[in-house]
C-alpha cells in the first residue's frame, strides 16, 4: 500500500512487514467525535452560541443547521471550524483564536456534567468482540488532547458496561501529536506504530469523509459510520463500507488479521 508521495505505509514508521505464517497482530481505531459518541450536537450548539457571543447588539446572529455542520464542520477540527467561522461570517476583527477559545467554553458549560456526552449504539458489542479476537484498539482523533480524554471519559467511560477507564483503550492520539490533521494519514500512522501493528492490518471506524480519507491514505481498511450531520452531506465512496452502527462493524472483524475473510455464520 502507497500514500501520498507513492512512500509504502508500513515503511514511515519503520514498521516491517509479518513473516509469513506467523499471527500479525491486528488493531480496531476508533474516530471520537460523531463516530464514538454524539459531540457533533454540543459542538454544534457551542458553535452558533459563540456566534451569537460576537454578534451581540450588531443584530440577529447568524447560525449553521444541521446540514451546514455536515457538510462544512464535522471532522474537520477545531481550527478549520474557527477559521470557518470568521471567514465565512465576516466577524471583524474577531480572530480565528478568539472565536476558538468562546467555542470551547460554550461546550466546556455545555458537557460538564458527567455522563452528559450520549456513546453512540454498539460500542461495547464491538470492543468486546474485537478484544476476543486479540485486537488491540486505540483512539484517533482531531480533538485536543485534553479535550479528547475529556470527552472519552464523560462520554465512553461513564456509559460503557465493558470499559471503566481510559487505560480499556491502547493508544489515545489526538491532534497535538502530529503536524498535519486529517485528511493526512499521519495520525493513524502514528497510531499503528505506538501499538506496533502494520498499517494494512488496521481496521478504522470513521464517521466523515476527511476521517475516511485520513485512514484510506494510511494505507488501513475504513469502515463509515456515518452519523446524523454526515449521513446526507458527506461522500463515502472511499469507505470500504458503510455501516448503520458500530455494531454492525462486528462482521468486518477477522479472527485471522483484517484481510482475512469474514467468520463462518
Amino acid at each position: 500500500q502507497v500514500w501520498l508521495d507513492g512512500t509504502a505505509a508500513s515503511s514511515v514508521f519503520g514498521l516491517s512487514p509479518v513473516a509469513p505464517g506467523r499471527r500479525v497482530p491486528m488493531a480496531l481505531i476508533f474516530d471520537c467525535d460523531g463516530t464514538l459518541v454524539d459531540t457533533e450536537t454540543p459542538y454544534m450548539t457551542a458553535f452558533n452560541q459563540a456566534l451569537a457571543q460576537q454578534y451581540a447588539g450588531s443584530g440577529e446572529a447568524p447560525a449553521v443547521d444541521a446540514t451546514l455542520w455536515g457538510r462544512d464542520c464535522s471532522g474537520r477540527g477545531l481550527e478549520h471550524d474557527s477559521r470557518y467561522a470568521v471567514d465565512r461570517f465576516q466577524l471583524g476583527e474577531t480572530t480565528e483564536q478568539q472565536f476558538l477559545e468562546v467555542w470551547k467554553l460554550k461546550f466546556k458549560e455545555l458537557t460538564a456534567e458527567p455522563g452528559s456526552i450520549p456513546l453512540l449504539d454498539g460500542f461495547d458489542e464491538l470492543y468486546a468482540r474485537a478484544r476476543e479476537l486479540g485486537y488491540k484498539v486505540a483512539v484517533a482523533s482531531s480533538s485536543d488532547g485534553a479535550g479528547l480524554r475529556s470527552k472519552l471519559t464523560s462520554g465512553v467511560v461513564a456509559h460503557s458496561k465493558v470499559i471503566s477507564d481510559l487505560g480499556a483503550f491502547d493508544a489515545i492520539v489526538s491532534n497535538y501529536d502530529v503536524s498535519h490533521h486529517k485528511p493526512h494519514p499521519e495520525i493513524y500512522l502514528l497510531t499503528a506504530s505506538k501499538l506496533g501493528v502494520a498499517p494494512e492490518d488496521c481496521l478504522v471506524v470513521e464517521d466523515t469523509a476527511t476521517g475516511v480519507l485520513a485512514g484510506r491514505n494510511a494505507g488501513m481498511r475504513v469502515l463509515a459510520v456515518p452519523n446524523a450531520y454526515t449521513r446526507a452531506t458527506n461522500d463515502f465512496s472511499q469507505a470500504h463500507c458503510v455501516l448503520g452502527s458500530m455494531r454492525e462493524a462486528i462482521g468486518e472483524l477477522r479472527p485471522g488479521g483484517v484481510g482475512a475473510p469474514a467468520e463462518a455464520p
